[in-house]
């Protein structure tokens, strides 16, 4: 399996190919450059501390990564009820299309849900030995971003930034991880108090083969 390296800060990340992911992005401004920088120190400085006291550090590293999505998904689904472009039936049709996109040509699209102000989605990526030029994580969020962007900033007559820069992506390790990141994807409109059950929030999509989910 292919592996690259990309940066998060100053922090690596591997994004094989072929592997599957689970990838939040947010509107521009929801979270405040401030906070996230903030964050971001807090995050590496904690990290320090983890290596230097843990010979075998890996699970506190994955604690240590899950509270900070936990942090950030709570930050935005607090602000759920304020009105956000996200909510206007026209832009939340531009970023289901960029999220179809790619599906059965880059890769495999699994569900998404899109909030009022942020986006999460599952996808594998196609490896080397299923298409003849494989992308690889970061080309692909930043083709979906950029193209939504574009589109929603047209139907809005707006110009400039529309998603924020930073993301939150994690590799997928198993089935058994994948399917409790579908489950809380599609409750995420309800534990916001958008809808009363996962089905009802008509920006949710899962592939057929995970049916028995809803």
């Amino acid at each position: 399996m292919n592996l690259e390296p990309f940066y998060r800060g100053n922090l690596p990340h591997i994004q094989p190919l072929g592997g599957t992911f689970f990838v939040t992005y947010n509107l521009e401004g929801c979270i405040p450059n401030k906070v996230f920088k903030r964050w971001e120190l807090e995050y590496e400085q904690r990290y320090r501390e983890i290596i230097q006291q843990f010979p075998n550090p890996k699970k506190e590293i994955e604690k240590l990564y899950k509270l900070e999505f936990a942090k950030r998904d709570k930050y935005l689904d607090a602000q759920s009820h304020q009105d956000f472009c996200l909510k206007k039936n026209n832009v939340a049709q531009a970023v289901r299309d960029s999220l179809h996109f790619w599906d059965n040509k880059r890769l495999e699209l699994y569900a998404y849900s899109i909030m009022p102000n942020h986006v999460h989605v599952v996808f594998r990526l196609f490896g080397d030995s299923e298409i003849k030029k494989p992308f690889y994580l970061q080309e692909i969020t930043h083709s979906i971003k950029r193209h939504s962007a574009k589109e929603c900033n047209k139907l809005l007559n707006l110009e400039g930034q529309f998603w924020q820069h930073e993301s939150y992506d994690r590799l997928v390790r198993d089935s058994g991880e994948l399917r409790r990141i579908l489950i809380y994807i599609l409750q995420n409109p309800v534990k916001a108090g958008l809808c009363k059950e996962m089905r009802d929030w008509k920006w949710s999509y899962l592939k057929e083969k995970y049916n028995d989910i809803w």
